[in-house]
């Protein structure tokens, strides 16, 4: 068992207002990763925002970089078209890049048939955004094969990642890193749970 090297990466932020100049540091830190870890970048293009005449979204001198995690919900049930989604809040139109992991976040899911999209829609004050990570199990018995499984506990054991993006320099921006176990109450004979 590795442990995992972070890198640092410093980041400046500077704003003027009223003649006065603030700057702010921030110090984040990434895992390094292999090559072929799986991980899907989105750009959300401003153009997605309905334009209200005259505008009323605001402008601030520093973007925003919010990146919240909200909720997860799961949905085992026969016929649902995802099992498990992963409910954040986000700055409005940052490219944002999600990673599903086992745990500890640095070794890939392996043996889950599985699909990842997401969903975006913007809030009332179109500052933020809310993301929605659905993650579609496509057969439950890979559920058991996988490295994401706990059979004693009867749990999927997994690492979610979400990171911002800058548009202009590539770099992480914020990020945010857990650990999710979900119990499966009902494990069916094709091993995964049934409806």
């Amino acid at each position: 068992n590795t442990r995992s090297k972070t890198t640092p990466i410093l980041i400046a932020l500077i704003a003027i207002s009223s003649g006065v100049i603030v700057a702010l540091s921030v110090l984040l830190t990434r895992p390094n990763r292999s090559e072929n870890q799986a991980e899907m970048i989105v750009t959300i293009p401003p153009s997605s925002y309905p334009s209200i005449s005259p505008s009323s979204r605001p402008t601030t001198a520093i973007p925003n970089w919010d990146l919240n995690f909200l909720d997860i919900a799961s949905n085992f049930t026969a016929g649902s078209t995802n099992e498990i989604t992963f409910m954040y809040e986000i700055g409005a139109g940052r490219k944002y890049k999600f990673g599903l992991f086992a745990q500890g976040c640095t070794d890939n899911v392996t043996g889950l048939n599985h699909a990842i999209t997401t969903v975006s829609t913007p809030t009332d004050n179109y500052v933020t955004e809310n993301l929605h990570v659905l993650l579609d199990i496509k057969n439950m018995a890979s559920i058991r094969t996988s490295n994401i499984w706990n059979e004693i506990a009867a749990t999927m054991e997994m690492c979610i990642t979400l990171q911002l993006i800058s548009g202009t320099t590539g770099m992480v921006v914020r990020k945010d890193n857990r650990n999710i176990a979900l119990e499966l109450v009902n494990v069916g004979v094709f091993g995964g749970p049934q409806a």
